[in-house]
Order: structure tokens, then sequence, then C-alpha cells
């Protein structure tokens, strides 16, 4: 009897997991620009009331989801601003520059866990605009979408809505 019990609270437990891991889990966004796989893996914090514009002042960075840092992986090098990225793994950071100056900075470490940010070594900056969204997003989201040679970004959390364009080679 306390076998088929202990069984049955088993495959409760195994049938709940992927209930429990979608919520606040993380996240993938995929496209193909230009031919080429790009991937982002991200943590999806969710919002809990919190405001995002109110949590990052002027000068912060943020990881840009939780837990282990983002990452984008290309299979094409990719032109972000001025600078030319190898193909490869990069993590993301937000920083916060100013009121409505968001830029979205790789960085050649990954497999970054947690805070602290890293505050140098950034190898490209993507500008991002802010904009409202129509709708809230109570988890992170990170969209990415493609047209020809261009990639863009969108992180949408709260009504915060951050857009940038790259492209990939």
């Amino acid at each position: 009897m306390k076998l088929n019990r202990l069984i049955l609270i088993m495959l409760a437990l195994c049938l709940a997991a992927p209930a429990f891991a979608q919520e606040g889990g993380r996240g993938v966004a995929e496209a193909t620009i230009n031919g080429k796989k790009v991937a982002i893996n991200y943590g999806r914090p969710e919002l809990k009331g919190r405001d995002l514009l109110n949590l990052a002042p002027a000068g912060m960075v943020w990881r840009v989801g939780k837990d282990q840092a983002t990452e984008i992986e290309t299979a094409g090098d990719l032109k972000v601003g001025a600078t030319t990225l190898k193909a490869g793994k990069y993590s993301l950071w937000v920083k916060k520059n100013a009121d409505n100056n968001w830029v979205l900075a790789f960085h050649p470490k990954t497999g970054v866990w947690g805070a602290p940010a890293l505050k140098e070594g950034y190898v490209a900056e993507l500008p991002l605009k802010l904009e409202t969204a129509k709708d809230s997003a109570e988890l992170l989201t990170i969209g990415l979408d493609g047209k020809g040679k261009t990639g863009t970004v969108n992180i949408h959390w709260g009504t915060a809505l951050l857009k940038g364009s790259f492209a990939v080679m």
C-alpha cells in the first residue's frame, strides 16, 4: 500500500514538473536571419507589481533576466552599430545610460550567474528604443524577428518595450 502511494506521488510530481518549469523559468527566442540561426536564451523573472522604469536608474547595468545571464548564440557574424562581432556566443546586458537612452551590451564572457553585472569588457552596444507596449507582460519576454539581413530584438516586461536592430552577415 505504501509503495502504491509513493508511486502515485512520484507520478504526480513528474506530471506537474513541466508546469512549474514554464512559469518564471527560462525562455528561448530564435530566428533565422540571412540564412543564419540566432538564438537568445534568457531567464524569465516575474514583474510582481514592480515598475521596470523605476527599477532602472540611469547608470544601471541589468543582466536582462534572472539567474544565469542572458546569452545570444549566432551562426553568423553580427553587425552591431559600427562593430562586427564574430559568430559565437555572448552574454547580453541592458544599460540605461540616461532617461530614454538604453543599449543592449554584448560581452564575450558567458556562463555568468547572478549578480553583480559585468562593469567592463563589453565588445558592442546596440541602441534600444523605449516604447510603451499595448499590453503588459508579467514575465520578461524576449523576441527575435528577421527580414533579409536585419534582425530585431524586442525586450518586453510590464508595459516597457525595448527594441533594437542589428545585421547578420
